[in-house]
């Protein structure tokens, strides 16, 4: 005989299970406590050791031109509307002091799209814009990260005749001689993301405006030399990097939205990795102290579009 009382406690014990489930689905990974104000992608993030940084981008709305600023200790994000050329596919690095340089990508005013030439400099503790020399060759899907005082900028697409074309090009801005310089072309022309490690610039995957790529290669400075290093197991597009220690972490891919993947520069092997990495492209990552964040992003040409901040610890794969 079915009671009041046996039905309570039917209704008690699915919702323990519900709320264990919960808890153990995704233990490495919390979106709840910190969110973007707006849902965006092919925007770009940095941190200057102490906040994050979220550069415009795009999402329903069109082109979006405000920068929020997230401070993870305190859960809280602070918007500061209208203070960039509307741009996204852009890429930002930090100088290591107080300036974050914005560069490339697409941008739209007045009712004009065009490759952004104008590199915007964000001062961190003014929140004022002023501006670098421009980029040389702007490009869409670019790549850059901060070596030596230099700032690298790698590949991307341009327009010809009205079609895009991947670009192989890299191209050196020194901040000390506010000059731009050229280095060796990449090995293969691309859309790709980069990394710093031990004073040499790494690429991985891309896409070459016909399909995505698998590359992994190595740029030395030093010698203005690149070597191309042993393949993904997978081709790759539309995703984020971040490096913690000794390994490489890939987030996100544009058919695979949910793939992760890892590199060990120790025993200089890729593998799958398995984060509670929830699906994403065009998305951009950041690691700060020994957390990594994997920040907005779509799901398609036409959304949805993300407002996720998804949190991970990783040194366990160290």
């Amino acid at each position: 005989m079915i009671t009041t009382k046996n039905i309570h406690f039917t209704f008690v014990i699915i919702l323990l299970l519900i709320a264990i489930t919960a808890c153990s689905s995704n233990p490495n990974k919390n979106t709840d406590e910190l969110s973007l104000s707006t849902a965006r992608y092919g925007h770009a993030v940095v941190n200057d050791g102490q906040k994050i940084y979220v550069f415009a981008g795009g999402n329903k709305s069109g082109f979006l031109s405000d920068i929020e600023i997230i401070e993870p200790t305190l859960e809280k994000t602070k918007v500061l509307p209208n203070k960039l050329i509307p741009r996204r596919y852009f890429s930002a690095v930090w100088d290591g002091e107080h300036s974050i340089y914005i560069i490339g990508g697409v941008s739209f005013e007045k009712k004009y799209y065009r490759f952004e030439p104008r590199v915007e400099i964000f001062n961190t503790i003014t929140h004022e814009i002023s501006f670098a020399p421009p980029l040389p060759t702007p490009t869409r899907i670019n790549t850059a990260v901060l070596l030596s005082g230099q700032i690298y900028v790698f590949g991307g697409a341009y327009s010809v005749n009205n079609r895009l074309k991947a670009s192989s090009e890299v191209t050196i801005f020194s901040i000390e001689e506010n000059r731009w310089m050229q280095a060796a072309a990449m090995p293969t022309a691309k859309a790709t993301r980069a990394i710093v490690k031990d004073g040499e610039i790494y690429v991985v995957g891309g896409y070459n405006q016909t399909s995505s790529m698998n590359v992994f290669e190595k740029y030395d400075p030093k010698l203005n030399a690149w070597q191309t290093l042993p393949a993904m197991p997978v081709k790759i597009s539309a995703h984020s990097l971040s490096l913690v220690k000794d390994t490489l972490f890939v987030f996100g891919n544009y058919n695979d939205l949910t793939s992760s993947y890892a590199y060990s520069f120790r025993t200089e092997q890729w593998k799958k990795v398995e984060l509670g990495y929830q699906a994403s492209r065009h998305n951009a990552a950041t690691t700060l102290g020994d957390t990594t964040y994997v920040i907005g992003g779509n799901l398609g040409r036409r959304g949805p579009f993300l407002d996720y901040v998804q949190i991970f610890k990783l040194y366990q794969f160290n």
